[in-house]
């Protein structure tokens, strides 16, 4: 299949490096839109280097059509309301028709095209990086190593997420010859077929592995200590490969993987949450607490609006999504926690109105996990990484071969965190369901909980009192059903035609 986005790495890759330089906006208005220049965009590591700033930069955006989707964050948001632990009632505006899973099998629906468009920009965009970095090893070992790096992880993350929602799962001991995606190893835009999903984990991990040796002892130069969490490090490239090993099944790499990140991570000075730290709301999650691995921090004068997380998963931020449908936990999953879990304040399973605005719908269940900076002020930290998720799957991948003893010392650590009152008590299926549980608990509202009923081939069970079957549409959804993958988009299957009818 030919991807047709010629625009799309052209255009960003100008913003990256206009906002490296510090150009004024002028300069996007006076400058071609379908073309880069190679003498800008590769005179010398600098650039580079500022092209994969700007990347991170725009992982949270308000590029794209749909205000529901501003960058990662946004289709984290989408994500969520494919699974089976998050519900809301009355909003029939954003993400309501991926409640009901029905756009993201519509080849023309901006939740189905956008998340496509987006993944392959950084890819194309990643690209161009690898293609031009290599010259400048021998001047600049460390910059040359860390930008090589990156990019190799912007790859493999957007790889990984674009055959997990457009492909068949993977399954182990199997072929996995069913259609994946393109694979795109160039910046250049060339027709191309879809590769298998056994080719496309290939290409992931073969990346991860080189980025991880290439990112030992990396700190990027042009960031203050502190604030390494918004690039890539060697940490999170591990904490990335094990969630890869976790959806090919391959729960030995998974738990090595876990384990190497969170060996780096506490090294370092990170930490899991504890105590009242866990009220913190997330939006400060990079200054009030220590468990963010990687993260994006929005300046204050940088708002997106209406394109923000917490203008759909806050509580108290002022818009329609959360004046009219807060978004609630599933109160079957609340009630799976012990009563003395301090996460149980993370949600309100009554409904009532204590501390939301009298403008506000109450709904059982809803979120106090994240909250805005204030009712007028959506700007705010995302974590896409937690150390809190790596004891999670270190755990999980002990308990799925079978090392009790080992996955229940890794999970008492943690959940101690969170029930200053845990005592361990489970082995084999039932501990592997238990750390499944602190999974759905844990990771609620974070993008995990469809990934891993998808890759546990699970079906969708939505269950507990506060899901209305008229306003979400679908209560159960059978695993392996082909609503499990996003539909390929009409754009990209429009331009194949295109392309095949004109040569």
């Amino acid at each position: 299949m030919k991807q047709q986005f010629k625009y799309y790495i052209a255009s960003s890759l100008v913003a990256m490096l206009v906002l490296f330089t510090g150009c004024s906006e002028d300069y996007l208005e006076t400058a071609p839109t379908d073309q880069v220049s190679d003498q800008l965009a590769t005179s010398g590591i600098d650039n580079l280097r500022g092209a994969l700033n700007g990347m991170h930069r725009k992982m949270v955006s308000q590029d794209g059509s749909s205000q529901g989707m501003g960058g990662e964050p946004g289709y984290i948001v989408c994500r969520e309301s494919l699974g089976d632990d998050m519900t809301w009632y009355s909003t029939g505006t954003w993400h309501k028709d991926l409640l009901g899973w029905v756009a993201h099998r519509n080849a023309l629906s901006s939740y189905d095209y956008l998340p496509w468009r987006y993944y392959y920009r950084w890819i194309l965009n990643a690209n161009f990086i690898l293609e031009n970095i290599d010259q400048y090893e021998s001047a600049n070992p460390a910059a040359h190593h860390g930008v090589k790096g990156e990019a190799l992880c912007f790859r493999a993350f957007s790889l990984f997420n674009l055959v997990q929602m457009y492909a068949k799962r993977y399954q182990a001991g199997t072929a996995n010859s069913q259609p994946g995606v393109p694979i795109r190893l160039t910046s250049e835009v060339t027709q191309m077929a879809r590769h298998t999903v056994e080719e496309v984990y290939e290409r992931i991990n073969q990346d991860l592995d080189q980025a991880i040796q290439l990112l030992d002892g990396y700190k990027p130069e042009s960031q203050p200590s502190a604030d390494r969490r918004n690039h890539f490090t060697q940490e999170t490239a591990y904490g990335l490969k094990a969630r890869v090993a976790l959806a090919q099944q391959d729960y030995a790499t998974a738990a090595t993987a876990a384990d190497n990140a969170l060996k780096g991570a506490l090294a370092q000075g990170y930490k899991l949450m504890t105590g009242s730290e866990l009220y913190h709301g997330f939006a400060t999650i990079t200054s009030s607490v220590k468990e963010s691995l990687w993260a994006a921090m929005t300046k204050a004068d940088q708002t997106i609006y209406f394109y923000s997380f917490y203008a759909y998963m806050s509580w108290n931020f002022n818009a329609t999504a959360i004046r009219s449908g807060v978004k609630s936990i599933s109160l079957d999953t609340y009630d799976k926690m012990s009563e003395t879990d301090l996460r149980r304040a993370w949600w309100d399973p009554t409904g009532s109105k204590d501390g939301i605005p009298s403008n506000y719908t109450a709904y059982p269940g809803q979120v106090r996990k994240f909250r805005a900076n204030g009712t007028g002020d959506a700007v705010g930290d995302y974590a896409f990484m937690r150390i809190a998720e790596l004891y999670l799957t270190k755990a999980e991948a002990l308990a799925r071969q079978g090392k009790d003893a080992e996955a229940q010392a890794v999970l008492t650590e943690f959940a101690l965190t969170r029930d200053p009152e845990y005592a361990p008590a489970n082995t084999g299926e039932a501990l592997v369901e238990e750390i499944m549980t602190h999974r759905r608990i844990e990771l609620w509202g974070e993008g995990f909980r469809w990934y891993d009923l998808k890759r546990l081939n699970l079906p969708v069970a939505r269950r507990g009192s506060n899901w209305n079957i008229a306003f979400c549409r679908e209560i159960d959804i059978p695993a392996g059903d082909i609503r499990w993958q996003y539909a390929i988009p009409q754009e990209e299957l429009d331009a194949n035609q295109l392309m095949t009818t004109n040569e």
